[in-house]
């Protein structure tokens, strides 16, 4: 029994499959106030969520993750639902999965494809990492630093609901936890003055008490993230492929948020070229305390953690700009489960970086990290005989070996496909894949569907549940 049967709330039928029909698509859209202090790392807000039920049949409640509840990946940061309502009917919610899954109950059950209006009072806090970080497992998403406040994950996210039902896996030890649809969000933000919003703002006015008041309406958005820093960090720009790119580095690491900058400029354009254009109109790259990660994706935004930063001319850094990027397709564009098949954005991303290292910095340098691909993915399956690239995030002991299948080997078993189908085949497909789940959320299914019909065969891999690709 896989994690998802055990803690989804899956929807029983008495039907027939024959008789079900398939979910409903819908885009939710999220209408947001925020009051934030940036210097305490406290926030409150209301939000209003228009969602329309997109499952075969009636759904009498809707479940929300609430993400800062983690304390194993957000440490000490914290979010509480104050009030609800559905409608105009005030209801009380529900806490499960160590308070890390809202459930509101609807007043009357809602049939499929219709709509109603769920909004939620909220309070939360980041954590403090001015001293350090607190534990040796947060990674800085909601965090509130000497030079940064990063806002990731960090009011209600409506769950996905799938084929399987609710997707309300509880939290894991490594990975990456948001999993959400795309969506509309239009939001209002207050902060007080001397501080710069990242992503820059739709539209900005100074209220009568002093304090700035922001505005963002957006389209197709996996999560709506922020970024606070002091209004001292100015952005380097450039446009790339239509999209307005921004650097937002300090000034101690000023090398690096030109470097960055380059680098993302030339992700975009290959990037582009291989998968197709963003709906983004423009993607911030913000230097921030991490730990336990490089870099960070988010919708429209990534970050880069400090400690790389300090070594922009090491190989490394290009990777984690390249990767990061890749994420704007291969998390952002097209979602993807992170608890079930951690693999399939990370080592598309992963395979993506390596593609660019090739062709904007150099083939030698791309073909070294090929070749610690496979010495690290060798590695770990003769350690761990009993795991596999597509395991579920749940099955995976620690970061290291979570790493060498995922990353590492998603990816050489990628660069397998590629040697086994040819360059036409597996880049028609990676295009064809794109293009048909835009804004979508895909499976691993749904990938090697494209490299089979792109070969227009059999594709032998350990992705596709084809046998397992030889020991590097």
């Amino acid at each position: 029994m896989t994690v998802r049967s055990i803690y989804r709330f899956a929807v029983l039928f008495a039907l027939s499959s024959s008789m079900i029909a398939p979910c409903v698509a819908a885009s939710p859209t999220y209408r947001m106030w925020l009051d934030i202090q940036a210097r305490t790392g406290t926030y409150e807000g209301t939000l209003s969520v228009l969602w329309r039920n997109p499952a075969p049949v009636e759904l009498a409640e809707v479940f929300f993750r609430l993400y800062p509840n983690d304390a194993t990946l957000f440490g000490s940061a914290s979010l509480a639902v104050v009030a609800a309502s559905v409608g105009e009917s005030p209801v009380e919610p529900a806490l499960f999965v160590d308070d890390t899954v809202l459930l509101v109950p609807l007043p009357t059950p809602v049939a499929p494809g219709e709509e109603v209006e769920i909004r939620l009072a909220f309070r939360g806090r980041a954590a403090n990492s001015r001293d350090g970080f607190a534990t040796s497992t947060e990674y800085g998403l909601l965090t509130r630093s000497r030079d940064v406040l990063t806002l990731i994950g960090f009011y209600p996210f409506l769950a996905p609901y799938t084929g399987e039902g609710w997707a309300i896996d509880p939290p894991a030890l490594v990975g990456d936890p948001l999993f959400a649809d795309t969506a509309t969000y239009e939001v209002s933000i207050l902060v007080e003055p001397g501080v710069a919003a990242i992503p820059v703002p739709d539209g900005s006015s100074l209220g009568a008490d002093g304090r700035l008041q922001l505005t963002y309406s957006r389209q197709d958005l996996r999560d709506f993230s922020l970024a606070i820093v002091d209004s001292s960090r100015a952005p380097l720009e450039r446009l790339a492929d239509r999209i307005v790119l921004r650097s937002w580095f300090p000034a101690s690491h000023a090398e690096a948020g030109r470097i960055a900058l380059d680098r993302a400029a030339a992700a975009v354009d290959i990037y582009t070229t291989l998968f197709g254009p963003l709906p983004y109109p423009a993607i911030d790259i913000v230097e921030a305390p991490l730990q336990r990660a490089a870099g960070v994706e988010c919708s429209g935004l990534f970050l880069v953690a400090s400690a790389n930063a300090a070594a922009p001319r090491d190989p490394f850094f290009d990777i984690i700009v390249s990767h990061e990027m890749a994420h704007q397709w291969f998390y952002a564009l097209l979602g993807s489960d992170p608890t079930e098949e951690p693999w399939l954005d990370e080592a598309l991303a992963t395979y993506a970086s390596n593609i660019f290292l090739a062709l904007a910095v150099s083939e030698v340098t791309a073909q070294a990290e090929r070749a610690a691909w496979a010495t690290v993915y060798s590695r770990a399956r003769q350690a761990r005989p009993d795991l596999r690239v597509t395991s579920p995030v749940s099955e995976f002991p620690d970061s290291q070996t979570y790493a060498s299948f995922v990353y590492s080997g998603g990816a050489f078993e990628l660069d397998a496909i590629r040697r086994q189908v040819g360059d036409d085949a597996f880049f028609a497909a990676l295009a064809d894949y794109v293009a048909a789940h835009r804004g979508k959320i895909a499976t691993g299914g749904d990938l090697c569907a494209s490299f089979r019909e792109a070969c227009g065969g059999w594709v032998e891999s350990a992705l596709c549940g084809d046998g397992p690709s030889p020991m590097p």
